[in-house]
């Protein structure tokens, strides 16, 4: 999926406009939540979401949806991460 049909796909799902986000290497966001849902699209880098005792490396190209209210930390990559993310 590239940016032009994420973006379409985020419309259609019912988020907002595509922000981009860049996260240094080895950048870690302790667990939190957050009062919208997010749907975001990796573009260079690896994004890991823990949620619980899960997590998730997502690689260029891969997609990930976390609901509103949901517990969680991110990480970015030894090359950090730079990710398109749609809030709803």
């Amino acid at each position: 999926m590239n940016d032009a049909e994420f973006k379409q796909y985020l419309s259609q799902q019912g988020y907002g406009d595509a922000n981009s986000v860049t996260y240094d290497a080895d950048f870690h966001n302790d667990m939190h939540s957050h009062e919208f849902s997010a749907c975001l699209r990796v573009k260079a880098g690896a994004f890991t979401l823990v949620t619980g005792s899960d997590a998730v490396t997502y690689q260029p190209g891969e997609i990930c949806e976390l609901a509103a209210g949901t517990p969680h930390a991110e990480r970015a990559g030894p090359d950090g991460v730079t990710f398109l993310v749609g809030k709803k």
